[in-house]
């Protein structure tokens, strides 16, 4: 009988033990290893790396996601900057870049802020190039933000105060511009999407362009004039047919717009001044999107119109304006986790959906 009670509270006791374990953490961080290197923007490469473009300093990084192993990349700029570039010399920290995307010839390609230029970096040697119009527009990207997307033949990049879309060549590294027909529109975030036009969006204008880039035509479609939420449309990476999803970073929302009917409408999100920046799409169709303001990772379901907000584990302060993480980037994959940038904490974080 004594036997017998020693057995169940031993029992008793293990199974409270294995009750009050905790729960393994779905997030994981990784930081740069510059310091201040302010993490921006960053995607998957076609060697399943992930690879992160710096705003504060002039450099690439690839983080192999399997070790955590980082492997930084500086970026050949002339110093003193060459003629087309708009900054003096400062160092190592003059570009204040944040967008990077794989190319389809499988480089990795990214933009070099108000330095208005293309990087290239070949994950296979290492080796970084830097390209420039022959006749750049030092005031193309006056200010550092813009986006870029692959084609099949050249990648796409926004030059936001030159109010042009550029397409420079895999090959033949040549350039092709194609001037947005509202003055002043600032086009921002764009997508190649299954109708095979680029869409992108202007950030001033408050309209939602579509480049025909075989005849160079481009229709606009404005955003509603009520609809608030919508101001300042920012990015736009997500495609679920036959919508196209983008973030209004002034407004605290995100949108949509019908790619065969060009019908626009909106989710506005419940938190003000968030600054919605970046988007991404997850397996299930839920559209993740960051925050610049927020020390949260957050999705939209379409289905339902519901925000989930997901609290960084050693926030402080989830609301604006107190200690925020400066969240721009976000991306699905590598793996099935979403990853994010946060700039004033140099440091890359993971969120691990399964």
């Amino acid at each position: 009988m004594a036997y017998l009670t020693a057995l169940t509270s031993t029992l008793a006791l293990l199974a409270t033990s294995v009750r009050a374990a905790p729960a393994p953490s779905r997030f994981s961080f990784y930081t740069l290893p510059t310091p201040e290197s302010g993490p921006c923007d960053m995607v998957e490469g076609h060697d399943g790396m992930l690879y992160i473009q710096n705003f504060l300093v002039d450099t690439l990084v690839r983080l192999d996601p399997s070790t955590g192993v980082t492997t930084e990349y500086q970026i050949p700029y002339n110093n003193p900057p060459a003629a087309t570039s708009v900054l003096p010399g400062l160092g190592n920290r003059t570009a204040l870049a944040c967008a990077i995307r794989p190319g389809d010839d499988g480089l990795i390609y990214a933009a070099s802020g108000v330095r208005n230029e293309i990087v290239q970096l070949d994950p296979a040697t290492g080796m970084v190039k830097v390209f420039a119009q022959p006749a750049n527009d030092p005031l193309g990207d006056l200010q550092p933000f813009n986006d870029m997307w692959p084609g099949p033949t050249g990648m796409f990049f926004s030059q936001t105060t030159g109010n042009v879309i550029s397409l420079f060549n895999y090959d033949s590294h040549t350039f092709q511009n194609y001037p947005v027909p509202t003055p002043l529109s600032g086009p921002l975030g764009m997508r190649l999407a299954s109708d095979g036009a680029l869409w992108f969006t202007e950030f001033i204008a408050q309209k939602i362009g579509r480049l025909n880039y075989t005849s160079g035509s481009i229709t606009e479609y404005p955003i509603p004039t009520l609809d608030l939420s919508l101001l300042g449309p920012a990015v736009l990476r997500v495609e679920e047919d036959p919508y196209l999803y983008f973030t209004g970073f002034v407004g605290d929302g995100i949108g949509r717009i019908d790619i065969h009917s060009g019908e626009i409408d909106s989710f506005p999100y419940t938190v003000p001044a968030a600054f919605p920046a970046e988007d991404t799409q997850d397996p299930k169709g839920n559209v993740w999107f960051s925050t610049a303001t927020q020390n949260t990772i957050q999705y939209l379901t379409p289905s339902t119109g519901k925000f989930t907000t997901i609290p960084l584990p050693d926030t402080v302060v989830a609301e604006p304006g107190l200690l925020p993480n400066a969240q721009i980037g976000i991306t699905y994959g590598p793996g099935n986790a979403i990853w994010f940038a946060e700039l004033s904490m140099n440091r890359i974080g993971r969120y691990a959906l399964s």
